[in-house]
């Protein structure tokens, strides 16, 4: 199957002021748009994807999808793309290889459950130490956020969401898988106290965790809520809530990496 997707690898300014760089906004908000941005040389440290990036207001991607003959579209995730962004920024910073691939806004499949697409492509175009997806969840959610590896079990959730939390400095209900495989959830709330839960979205049939299982590569998945990613006046801009999570994700990463590293 050939897909719309256009590739571009951006080379540009990332940001103005708090913004992403006009350029690099317009590539983001567009439809069937593949964006990739690196920093150093494979094999890379961390790849980070995004796969459902929309802009803010599309709420449905994959709308021209075609499963068992029938359409199927599925939720985006609006503006998930700059928490990536952020998170990219702090690593460049730190001088650590990195990747950023973002699908915006695919029209005809699921990037990140579409093996072969241009997406499930780039993301495995090269060796990693870790994959890790950003994604939105809805404002119903009970947790701010989402900690899991779906199937992967090569992946420690726990340790990277325990990670995360503290970065955070526990300000946000986080929720993350006790085990690859199973719901089961471990919160960290308020002071670092933790709790018992089951997760609401395991990533149990995301099939890019599943397969960089196979590769033995660790991958995670982040759920974050709109506070995250969408401003009160519902422009493509960070949100404060946002700014902090991108770079608590990117400390949370380094941390993971030099756990790995010291195992």
């Amino acid at each position: 199957m050939s897909y719309k997707m256009q590739p571009v690898e951006y080379s540009g300014r990332l940001w103005w002021l708090k913004e992403p760089y006009p350029t690099l906004r317009d590539f983001l908000i567009s439809k069937d748009r593949l964006i990739e941005i690196v920093y150093g040389e494979p094999p890379y440290h961390v790849i980070i994807g995004v796969p459902h990036q929309a802009a803010v207001g599309v709420e449905q991607i994959a709308e021209n999808q075609t499963v068992n003959d029938r359409k199927k579209s599925r939720h985006s995730d609006e503006n998930a793309a700059l928490l990536a962004l952020v998170a990219f920024t702090n690593l460049r910073e730190h001088n650590i290889p990195c990747k950023l691939v973002v699908a915006a806004h695919a029209t005809d499949h699921d990037p990140n459950k579409t093996k072969g697409s241009p997406y499930w492509n780039s993301i495995f175009a090269a060796d990693t130490r870790l994959l890790f997806e950003c994604h939105g969840a809805g404002p119903e959610r009970v947790h701010a956020l989402e900690v899991a590896a779906g199937q992967n079990q090569v992946a420690d959730p726990l340790r990277f969401g325990r990670s995360l939390a503290q970065a955070l400095g526990y300000q946000y209900p986080l929720a993350a898988q006790v085990k690859p495989g199973a719901k089961q959830a471990i919160v960290f709330g308020p002071g670092g106290t933790e709790s018992n839960a089951k997760l609401q979205l395991a990533a149990l049939s995301t099939d890019s965790l599943t397969e960089a299982g196979k590769r033995r590569i660790p991958a995670l998945h982040l759920e974050a809520k709109p506070s995250f990613r969408k401003p009160d006046d519902n422009t493509n801009t960070l949100t404060e809530d946002g700014l902090r999570l991108g770079w608590a994700i990117a400390e949370a990463i380094m941390a993971y990496l030099e756990d790995e590293n010291a195992g």
